[in-house]
């Protein structure tokens, strides 16, 4: 065999090495760790007041590198808080008089993709002085996947330490003190001149 046919028979053999180093890289275009990474969050800033309105935001994200479908997202709001406007890029509706906002999919969520929901709510009157609110995800089987809990301090009437039903603001209690004093009788005239207090009251501390 002469030189120049050794050298081709080479040359081809390293072209056919090259291709099967290249060839696997080739046909995995996709890599094998793709997949979703989903997550939920609910959030809000500030303490609610009874009586006022608050704005809770809920957010769908997907930081992995393949999309995926969730079925649903649900929002049932704690006893003392209603509904009032919901609005973003989240496909829901408001039902059970106020009190449950039902996200119904198939959602489509792509990588990188972040869905928002605004929710204003009205605080009762009467709402519980500390609630938590929380949001799930579940899959197309109906299953919950994800789930957020934001907890809520409301302000306002007993929740602020007010309501008038405490004790003494003194670390005494005066029930059997005052009425000692109405056991004492007052001569006004005792600076008199010439005057006698002829009161013969007995002085007695009342127990309480």
């Amino acid at each position: 065999m002469t030189m120049h046919g050794l050298r081709r028979r080479m040359s081809a053999l390293g072209t056919v090495v090259g291709l099967g180093v290249a060839l696997p890289f080739a046909l995995s275009a996709t890599p094998a760790h793709a997949q979703p990474i989903l997550s939920i969050d609910k959030s809000h800033e500030g303490n609610f007041a009874r009586g006022g309105q608050g704005v809770y935001t809920i957010t769908l994200s997907n930081s992995g590198d393949q999309g995926t479908n969730v079925a649903q997202v649900t929002d049932n709001l704690p006893a003392g808080l209603t509904v009032t406007d919901i609005g973003g890029t989240l496909p829901c509706e408001v039902t059970n008089g106020g009190s449950t906002i039902q996200c119904n999919g198939p959602i489509s969520v792509a990588p990188n993709a972040t869905f928002t929901l605004s929710v204003s709510v009205n605080i009762a009157d009467n709402a519980p002085c500390s609630v938590a609110n929380t949001v799930t995800v579940a899959d197309e089987a109906g299953s919950p996947i994800l789930s957020d809990s934001d907890p809520t301090t409301i302000t306002g009437g007993d929740c602020d330490g007010g309501g008038g039903g405490g004790g003494s603001i003194l670390p005494i209690n005066l029930n059997g003190v005052i009425p000692m004093f109405n056991n004492i009788s007052i001569n006004n005239n005792i600076k008199s001149p010439g005057a006698t207090n002829t009161n013969t009251q007995n002085f007695g501390l009342n127990a309480p």
